[in-house]
Formats: C-alpha cells, sequence, structure tokens
C-alpha cells in the first residue's frame, strides 16, 4: 500500500513538471487587399447645359492621375530578421529584464546583451521564424518572429524555469550590403 502510495505520487510529480511543447506555427499566406476601384459612371445631365472651363478640366485630369500611396512591401528572406531588437523578457526570478538581439546582416547569427551573458550564437532558419538556443549547455531554447509591419517582433524563450513570449521592437536595422 505504501509502495503504491510513493509510486503514485512520483509520476505525479513527474507529471507535473514535464515541459510543454508549443503550440504548432501555422503560416497563413498574407494576400494583399485591393485598392478600391472608382467608378466612373456619368453624371445625368439637367435641363441646364453647363459649360466646363479648362481649369476645371485640369483639376479632374490631376484627380484621376493621381495614385494612392502603396504602403512598402514587408521585407523578405534574412532582411527581415536583421537588425537590432530590443524589449523586455521574463527570466524568471530576475524578472522582466531589458534584452537586446543583434541579428546578423545574413540571419546566420545572433549577438545577445551582456545581461544574457553576452556573446554570439548561430541560429536557424525556418520560414518565418529563427531560432537558437543559450544557458550552459543549451537548455534554453529562442525564437524570433517578425511581424508583417516590420518594426515588431515575437520573441519566445523557453526553458526549465522560464517560458516567456513578449513583443520586441526593432531599434535599427543596417541598410542593403551594410556589414552588421
Amino acid at each position: 500500500m505504501k509502495q503504491s502510495l510513493v509510486l503514485f505520487l512520483t509520476v505525479a510529480f513527474l507529471l507535473m513538471i514535464t515541459p510543454r511543447l508549443p503550440a504548432p506555427i501555422v503560416e497563413t499566406p498574407e494576400t494583399p487587399t485591393p485598392a478600391p476601384v472608382q467608378s466612373e459612371s456619368p453624371k445625368p445631365r439637367t435641363k441646364h447645359s453647363t459649360k466646363t472651363t479648362p481649369s476645371d478640366v485640369e483639376s479632374s485630369a490631376r484627380s484621376e492621375t493621381r495614385t494612392e500611396a502603396t504602403p512598402k512591401p514587408p521585407r523578405e528572406g534574412p532582411p527581415r530578421f536583421t537588425g537590432t531588437w530590443s524589449g523586455k523578457i521574463s527570466q524568471g526570478l530576475l524578472g522582466h529584464t531589458p534584452t537586446t538581439l543583434t541579428v546578423n546582416a545574413t540571419a546566420t547569427s545572433v549577438e545577445l546583451s551582456h545581461n544574457l551573458g553576452g556573446g554570439t550564437r548561430p541560429v536557424t532558419l525556418s520560414g518565418n521564424t529563427i531560432s537558437w538556443h543559450t544557458g550552459i549547455v543549451g537548455e534554453i531554447a529562442w525564437t524570433l518572429t517578425p511581424n508583417s509591419d516590420g518594426q515588431t517582433a515575437q520573441v519566445t524563450m523557453k526553458g526549465l524555469l522560464v517560458n516567456d513570449t513578449t513583443t520586441f521592437r526593432r531599434r535599427s536595422a543596417p541598410e542593403n550590403g551594410a556589414k552588421h
């Protein structure tokens, strides 16, 4: 009886401390919204005829040639990760610590801020996410997934005693061809 209770409590304890796997990341392709189409329906004529002046013709021609400002397309490839990202992430007992992550121009490595021990770690690129490991034996897994605005990203840090996801903001990004 006593052995079965100890066995039951041991199994229950092991199940409680087992780390949970994150939900799968599902990427949905973004489709740009089409620009609104203006219909050019003729105005109904009234009994009174109106004369058009040259200034009326010029103003209507100008309004028809005006184009809507198109937003910049999101960055593609490694440049979408490149730059310095900063935010606060929960580091367990240390609380929410200001953190800086600097991704190199080819998105092959990330430099950590000094409060994380500093140093450069190699990254793995998978779709719209880069990931790397830190800690004494690589026990802490990180991911950085840029948002569609190109200026914010979801950063996740998971380990035995830490598990946090927060939004980081891009502080800077090197220009094309610049080494970082």
